[in-house]
């Protein structure tokens, strides 16, 4: 049986690749990690990492990783047959590790990680990433964008797990408003409570749940600012069966994201509880979604639409209800068991070919 190396961070660290990590080397046979001491995923190879800060956590895991490259190469025995590469400061790894490896690279995202905007290092990272093998994009509008200037691309999107909501007895849907994801610019939770603010004054039978880890400046900021009992800082949820049940018992779920790698795993969960959905009109959507068919789009960084499609979800439950149905016939396109034989199936093509060096 061939072996397969993934390298990146997984859960519980936060996040749409963690868990897109975790999700496919769960299903996928002979899989290995490379990522952090606490991670929840079965076969892995473990390194300690920085949790107070973000970037410092990031360096110092490139940084072993670095030293797991160089062990990887001058071991005697090749330990797998392909390395799978996923964040992105890994990349600076791709032309040591071909020296011996096949490579291959998922890009989960390339706007607003500053590194494809930016003219003086975009060209190092392109560099290393024309030396994959293959380059893996879960991003249907970043597919377009990376192939005006690299080959060998290949769409294949973030997943979603329906398997919980099949577990989970029929809810009655309260009066709550969800938000799931970090309390981050990103994410557009500013905008969210800004809107809220509004429509609470008009239905004020409605609650906000933001769930999400309590932590960050714009966290304490936005607790501060914003103090009212109809707004629940319910905090982040590691409980899967807990965190899905909050999603079908909700009226609707908002994802309010200023940027995305589409459609991101938040988003597919979110579409799977059966519940309206109401998201960012970012870049590539709609070549995925329906807009008032299978989700409700606004514009991105805007209140007013997003206040806008919060009243209009109100005024019509049964419209609402009939998107949050076809929402999840949606979903049930992108189920992780799905995505994974397509990554098994690209992993089998370059080892099988003997000509892939």
């Amino acid at each position: 049986m061939k072996k397969i190396l993934m390298m990146g961070l997984t859960p519980p660290v936060e996040g749409g690749s963690e868990r897109h990590i975790y999700e496919i080397s769960s299903r996928i046979p002979e899989s290995f990690v490379f990522t952090q001491k606490n991670s929840i995923c079965q076969n892995k190879v473990t390194v300690p990492i920085y949790k107070k800060n973000n970037f410092f956590r990031n360096i110092l895991f490139l940084l072993t990783s670095f030293v797991y490259s160089i062990v990887l190469l001058i071991t005697p025995v090749k330990k797998y047959d392909l390395i799978h590469i996923h964040e992105n400061l890994l990349y600076f790894l791709t032309p040591i590790l071909k020296l011996r490896y096949k490579v291959i690279i998922t890009v989960h995202g390339i706007s607003g990680f500053r590194f494809f905007d930016n003219k003086l290092i975009w060209p190092a990272f392109r560099y290393c990433l024309s030396r994959a093998n293959k380059i893996i994009s879960v991003s249907v509008a970043d597919v377009d964008n990376l192939k005006k200037e690299i080959e060998n691309i290949k769409y294949i999107p973030n997943g979603v797990d329906l398997e919980f909501y099949s577990k989970i007895k029929p809810l009655k849907v309260q009066k709550k408003i969800t938000f799931i994801g970090r309390i981050h610019k990103q994410k557009g939770t500013s905008n969210l409570l800004k809107a809220f603010q509004t429509f609470s004054k008009k239905y004020p039978g409605y609650n906000l749940q933001i769930i999400g880890k309590k932590e960050g400046n714009l966290y304490h900021e936005l607790k501060t600012k914003y103090k009212s009992d109809k707004i629940i800082w319910k905090g982040f949820v590691s409980d899967r069966r807990i965190l899905f049940k909050e999603a079908s018992s909700s009226y609707l779920l908002v994802f309010p994201s200023i940027w995305e790698a589409l459609p991101w795993p938040a988003l597919l969960e979110g579409l799977g509880s059966g519940r309206p959905v109401i998201a960012s009109d970012l870049p590539g959507m709609r070549k995925i979604f329906k807009d008032n068919t299978n989700i409700v789009l606004v514009k991105p960084s805007s209140v007013e639409s997003l206040e806008k499609a919060l009243i209009a979800m109100a005024k019509s439950p049964k419209k609402a209800n009939q998107i949050g149905r076809n929402g999840k016939k949606t979903a049930k396109k992108y189920e992780w068991s799905k995505i994974a034989l397509e990554v098994q199936n690209l992993y089998n093509t370059f080892l099988s070919d003997k000509r892939v060096k």
